[in-house]
């Protein structure tokens, strides 16, 4: 957990279009913009393997990373997204904790998430924490209180419900009523309409508008966060409580994103204000031919930006650690709530 008042040196460095690599050579690493839709230069950045500045690398479109790169920047701690060129994930590299602990985590998940009543448990807490965080954000942008006060109906409901399918049908209904709240905050000219997949169902691979393709590329670097927790701790990303598990789909990393969805869609919105400069421009982003949207780098870098300063505001939570409040609480990044969250999950498994 940060300290408050101290400064935080996380950064983020993004890698996009056709040839963009992550390659190391001489104990240097190289990272290498790739040609795209808005740009015909390279830019290229070189550093020593212990000067990277960077904490975390995304790599967007068809390009390459060496295997000795991937070594490094796992030994090194530094995250490493590989998505489409929509922003869609395909790869998240970290460290994998292997302990005695972390087989622990792991025996114990497998035990917790097999037992109905256990799932159950955990679902309701899911949906509850998820309520709660999509309530928070309305309150935030200034929303209709009509709209706050059927959510928080919602969720008194919730522990009344007994089984994954009558969770999923309320989580359903409460997205239908989220979104078309919050889409209601954004300007005509960013046609957003809809947000498919709402619920618990993954989302639309490709984004039809600007809104929807910025919110893409925030759940997956949001994702990536939670893979790196639940890999740090040893957990079978792939087994999860409340998604069904399939091939190559990170289960209990998506049942855990859940209650931290509302951090990628608060930047969003944040981001989207045309009263501030850094707004979308129409010539930052283009249509394809299928009707998806293409981004400039420059503009998914501001937006990545603005998403790590939001991952790293400070808000009260109930935390083991950390300087306590009067109320119990301890003022923690949201990012820092996040990686806590996903203790607590383990911690569950074992007692």
């Amino acid at each position: 957990m940060t300290v408050r008042g101290q400064k935080n040196h996380y950064n983020v460095k993004f890698l996009k279009g056709y040839g963009c690599s992550v390659s190391l050579k001489d104990n240097q690493v190289t990272l290498k913009n790739g040609l795209s839709h808005f740009s015909d230069s390279r830019e290229v950045e070189k550093f020593y393997v212990t000067k990277i500045p960077y904490r975390k690398i995304i790599l967007s479109g068809k390009g390459y990373v060496s295997t000795e790169a991937v070594k490094l920047l796992t030994e090194k701690n530094i995250q490493l997204l590989i998505t489409d060129t929509y922003g869609n994930p395909l790869s998240f590299m970290s460290h994998i904790m292997n302990s005695e602990t972390s087989t622990r985590y792991r025996m114990g998940q497998y035990d917790t998430f097999r037992d109905e009543s256990k799932r159950l448990e955990l679902q309701r807490k899911v949906s509850k924490d998820k309520l709660d965080s999509q309530i928070r954000l309305l309150r935030r942008i200034d929303s209709n209180p009509d709209t706050i006060a059927k959510l928080t109906k919602y969720h008194s409901s919730i522990d009344r419900l007994s089984t994954r399918r009558e969770l999923l049908s309320l989580e359903s209904r409460v997205g239908h009523i989220y979104f078309n709240e919050y889409i209601r905050h954004f300007h005509a000219d960013y046609e957003f309409v809809s947000r498919h997949g709402s619920g618990l169902r993954l989302t639309n691979q490709f984004a039809g508008d600007i809104v929807n393709a910025l919110l893409n590329y925030g759940y997956t670097v949001l994702a990536g966060e939670i893979t790196k927790f639940v890999n740090g701790l040893g957990l079978d990303a792939y087994f999860g409580f409340y998604h069904k598990s399939h091939i190559s789909f990170q289960a209990l990393v998506y049942d855990l994103i859940e209650p931290f969805r509302p951090l990628v869609e608060y930047t969003v919105f944040k981001f989207c204000q045309r009263n501030q400069a850094r707004y979308p421009k129409k010539r930052e982003y283009a249509h394809t031919r299928n009707g998806t949207i293409v981004m400039e780098t420059a503009l998914i870098t501001r937006f990545l930006e603005k998403l790590e300063r939001i991952f790293q505001e400070e808000r009260p939570y109930r935390i083991k650690a950390g300087v306590k409040r009067t109320d119990g609480t301890s003022m923690c990044q949201e990012i820092t709530i996040a990686k806590s969250y996903v203790q607590e999950v383990a911690d569950f498994c074992i007692t």
